[in-house]
């Protein structure tokens, strides 16, 4: 059987969307795409990867960013990012296997409807922390089950559709040297593939800098692929600063400092983000938009597990403390960029790295404590950044929904509260936090407080305070956002789909006009 794909532009859908159609027959794979999505004859994608962009070789690598189809004389193989923090979903629907890089435009696709009540939707999405062979892989909807696929790749023969490994590329990563050659070269070639001119969008590389670890030494790194500019979020989820300006002054970077909280002040702003993975963390995003449109976002989520050195041993599976930056996954596609968290390159290989950071020659960039990350320190310091600047104590900038004190807006609550009483009455009878959680919250502070003193902010006491004020701090309603999220955005694909046939039968009731 010669496959083949048969590609329909959709001008309405978020410019990076797409939407496939194996059908089990002799017909071609129908593809309904975004108008920046790239499209040729035997392979399309909205992705860049470390290798020539004309030879189209996206599904032989796994330091691959964005996904695709590719033909091969195989079949037709589709490919996942070479991370967490986007997917594949697809869903089988008998005659044809539906295949999407959104998980809204496939509900849309198929007219399914996800069940308001279901109140797990994060936990099944949060699994994904604990690896590609422990994470729940399934979204029950009124048609079936919607699978999800991360990391992976899937081939079509035809009939069946199968699971096929990445390319598992063993690098020898046995010193700094070598480990930052590898990164260096792999964003060198990805910075060519992205701004290839060739491409119907290239794409510009954007970093972005704190005062932490992880994205100060990806920004680091990147310079010499041709990083240029990065933002700054003007604070913490705290009052604090996050101080990464003047990292990226030293580092001779362009800086905007971005308000962090400017995202408050739209209405329903938190949709795409809460649509992708029930928990919508890094909605601060949203407060850089202008910046972000054309660009390949350079961030250093899974910093912590590849660059620190305190956890246990970990394999290849990609085990996660948390999902950061796996909610940009719908949101990216409609703003038009493209994701790579740096620290993945290689990740398969995190006891190799594991093991540099324990080298003798790490040891004056190791500062003890629980929050020691010698590679990245040496990055930084190498390029001048003095230690005072950043990696003293952790910090983060994720919107936690689930804390009633940074629920939704004002606007997009009373938005849900009327959604929630159509659909699921039932949660506005939830009883509100009594005197124990307020009590939890108390005692949280004043752990967070002694474990500052101590210089212990990721440690114990810490870890212990975060959990005890998440408790504390619950907020009840959080439960249902993720099929109130995914509503509200299968019907901006939906519209988009009806005014397309308005504006066809506009035009056959036009005179002398034949569609």
């Amino acid at each position: 059987m010669i496959l083949q794909f048969d590609y329909t532009l959709r001008e309405n859908w978020p410019p990076l969307a797409w939407l496939a159609r194996c059908p089990r027959s002799d017909g071609p794979v129908e593809v309904w795409h975004g108008r920046q999505v790239e499209v040729h004859p035997d392979w399309f994608c909205e992705a860049v990867w470390d290798g020539a962009y004309a030879d189209g070789g996206f599904d032989r690598t796994d330091l691959v960013f964005g996904s695709g189809g590719r033909r091969r004389p195989d079949g037709i193989h589709f490919v996942t990012a070479g991370t967490t923090v986007d997917r594949v979903q697809l869903l089988d629907a008998g005659d044809a296997v539906w295949l999407s890089n959104s998980l809204p435009c496939l509900v849309a696709a198929v007219n399914a409807t996800l069940d308001p009540t279901y109140p797990n939707y994060f936990g099944d999405f949060s699994s994904i922390r604990m690896g590609l062979e422990r994470y729940h892989r399934t979204v029950s909807t009124s048609v079936g089950a919607i699978r999800l696929v991360y990391f992976h790749n899937l081939r079509w023969d035809g009939r069946v559709l199968r699971d096929t490994p990445k390319v598992a590329s063993e690098r020898v990563l046995d010193s700094f040297h070598a480990y930052r050659s590898f990164l260096g070269g792999a964003l060198e070639r990805v910075a060519a593939n992205a701004r290839d001119m060739a491409r119907r969008q290239p794409f510009r590389l954007l970093g972005t800098a704190s005062s932490g670890y992880d994205s100060p030494a990806v920004a680091t790194l990147a310079r010499q692929a041709g990083l240029r500019d990065v933002i700054c979020f003007d604070r913490a989820n705290t009052a604090e600063s996050d101080g990464g300006q003047e990292i990226a002054a030293i580092l001779g970077l362009n800086a905007t400092v971005v308000p962090r909280d400017a995202w408050r002040r739209g209405a329903l702003n938190e949709v795409p983000f809460l649509a992708a993975d029930a928990k919508g963390e890094d909605v601060f995003f949203r407060s850089a938009e202008e910046r972000l449109g054309g660009t390949v976002l350079l961030t250093g989520f899974y910093g912590d597990k590849v660059w620190g050195m305190r956890g246990r041993a970990l394999g290849h599976d990609i085990v996660r403390n948390d999902q950061s930056g796996l909610s940009l996954s719908e949101y990216r596609l409609h703003v038009g960029f493209l994701h790579c968290p740096v620290p993945f390159m290689g990740a398969r290989q995190i006891r190799d790295v594991h093991r540099i950071s324990r080298l003798s020659e790490l040891t004056p960039w190791d500062v003890g404590g629980a929050y020691s990350r010698p590679i990245s320190r040496r990055l930084l310091e190498e390029a001048g950044v003095p230690r005072r600047l950043f990696g003293t104590h952790k910090k983060a900038a994720s919107v936690l929904f689930f804390d009633r004190s940074t629920f939704l807006s004002p606007e997009s609550r009373a938005n849900y509260v009327e959604w929630l009483e159509k659909n699921c009455p039932a949660a506005l009878a939830v009883p509100k936090p009594g005197p124990l959680r307020r009590g939890a919250v108390q005692i949280a502070r004043l752990l967070d407080e002694l474990a500052h003193a101590a210089g212990d902010g990721p440690g114990l006491r810490g870890r212990i305070a975060g959990h005890l004020a998440a408790w504390g701090r619950w907020e009840p309603l959080f439960q249902w956002l993720f099929p109130w999220a995914v509503e509200r955005t299968v019907s901006r694909y939906r519209a988009a789909r009806e005014a397309r046939r308005r504006r066809v039968s506009d035009l056959k009731d036009a005179p002398g006009i034949q569609v």
